[in-house]
């Protein structure tokens, strides 16, 4: 074999293990805004940001397990303090979601993600499971607006008190609680479609019940046939009306199906 033909392999064979190795591993290093520390993935917050104390962190996560055994809901909180742009892009609190949260080992999973870099600063709620339907994407928004007015406060006043960002985490988690609470059912396809059938029911038991009505009257009942009679009748065209409605188009953003397959609704963004 000659010296040219084993470069040329040798190329071939490097490259080949390069885009093998990163086609295995699946995405990039997509998380590179959160630490090397270990990722609690069990109704627990994750301050990479230095926010809260041990004790703080301690309360969260009894309310959060409390949920947790009481509707099979695992929340979990994300808080770092990061100016990369990827740490406050769109798919970032979906992506670590997928990585690093077993999504399907609870019936509803809550993630709260939160970017506390002034530069960089994002807010995101989102619900899987379940709780994509008790937290849609509407609801989902609103505690994330509600959430973000303790960041604004928090970040206009003294940079070394973070007491609003325990009142933000206990909203966040007594939201999510009275949300958790909302009878499911209610909220399901096949309660709409049992109500549309019973409304749809009622209409046509009111229709058949006065389909047997009996008519009295026809055209001679209130005319005087002595002294009325139609002598003549005439069509006039007089013109023609147009009724024309504009196409409208409109977007939405908010959840959808993340790049693991999962449904999710999803609410906030950069603020």
């Amino acid at each position: 074999m000659t010296s040219r033909k084993w470069i040329k392999r040798f190329v071939l064979y490097l490259l080949f293990f390069t885009t093998g190795g990163l086609f295995f591993q699946g995405q990039p290093v997509f998380a590179s805004f959160l630490p090397g520390a270990e990722i609690k993935s069990e109704s627990a917050v994750n301050d990479y940001a230095a926010v809260y104390t041990g004790e703080q962190i301690a309360a969260f996560e009894q309310k959060m397990q409390a949920m947790r055994e009481e509707y099979d809901c695992n929340v979990v909180a994300f808080l770092i303090n990061s100016d990369e742009r990827s740490a406050s892009a769109p798919s970032a609190p979906e992506l670590v979601s997928e990585r690093y949260l077993d999504l399907d080992a609870h019936k509803s999973t809550v993630v709260l993600w939160l970017n506390i870099c002034p530069q960089n600063r994002t807010l995101d709620v989102l619900g899987y499971g379940t709780a994509e339907r008790k937290i849609n994407d509407s609801d989902a928004d609103e505690l994330a607006i509600k959430l973000q007015d303790y960041v604004k406060r928090q970040q206009s006043g003294s940079p070394g008190d973070f007491s609003l960002y325990v009142e933000m985490m206990d909203t966040f988690l007594s939201e999510t609680d009275a949300e958790m609470r909302k009878p499911f059912f209610y909220l399901t396809w096949q309660f709409h479609l049992l109500l549309g059938a019973v409304a749809g029911l009622i209409v046509i038991l009111v229709l058949l019940r006065n389909l047997g009505g009996k008519m009295t009257t026809n055209g001679t009942t209130y005319m005087d046939q002595s002294n009325s009679g139609l002598i003549g009748r005439r069509d006039i065209y007089t013109h023609t009306t147009y009724v024309r409605t504009k196409k409208s188009s409109s977007s939405s953003s908010g959840g959808g199906r993340s790049g693991g397959g999962h449904s999710h609704s999803h609410g906030g963004g950069r603020f």
